[in-house]
C-alpha cells in the first residue's frame, strides 16, 4: 500500500474518532448529573460515579486533541484503541451481569441496544487497529 493510501486511511480513522469522541463528550458534559446518576447504579462504578462522569468526557476530549496534533496522532490512535476496548469490556460485563441500565453515550448511540452498542464499539476497535497499522512508518 502506498504512503498516500496509508495516510488517507489514518486520516479517516482519526476524523471518525474525533467526531465520535467530541459528540459523546459534549452529550455527557451537558447531562453530567444524569450521567453520574446512572453510573452510580453500576456495580463496577458505584460511589465513583461523579468522578467517572467527569473523567470519561474529559478523556474523550483529550484523546481528540491528541488525534488532531500531527506529532501525537499515533499516541491518540493507541489511546482510542484502549478507550474503546475498555468501553467494550464494560458493555460486555453489563450484558453478562444482567444489570439493566440505560446508556448515556449520547444522542443516537444511546438508542442502541447493549448488543448493538458492543458491535458498534468493536467496529471502532477495528478502526483503531486499522489506523495504527496504516500509520506505521
Amino acid at each position: 500500500m502506498s504512503a498516500k493510501h496509508r495516510e488517507i486511511i489514518t486520516d479517516i480513522a482519526i476524523y471518525l474518532f474525533v467526531a465520535l469522541f467530541m459528540y459523546t463528550a459534549a452529550s455527557k458534559f451537558l447531562t453530567v448529573k444524569s450521567f453520574a446518576s446512572t453510573l452510580a447504579k453500576s456495580p463496577l462504578i458505584g460511589s465513583y460515579s461523579l468522578f467517572v462522569a467527569w473523567a470519561i468526557p474529559t478523556v474523550e476530549v483529550l484523546i481528540s486533541l491528541l488525534l488532531i496534533v500531527p506529532s501525537a496522532k499515533r499516541i491518540g490512535l493507541y489511546a482510542s484503541f484502549a478507550l474503546m476496548t475498555l468501553f467494550t469490556g464494560y458493555l460486555m460485563y453489563m450484558v453478562f451481569s444482567g444489570v439493566e441500565l440505560p446508556c448515556h453515550c449520547g444522542g443516537v448511540i444511546s438508542r442502541m441496544t447493549w448488543q448493538q452498542h458492543i458491535w458498534f464499539n468493536l467496529g471502532f476497535v477495528a478502526l483503531a487497529i486499522t489506523g495504527i497499522k496504516a500509520n506505521k512508518k
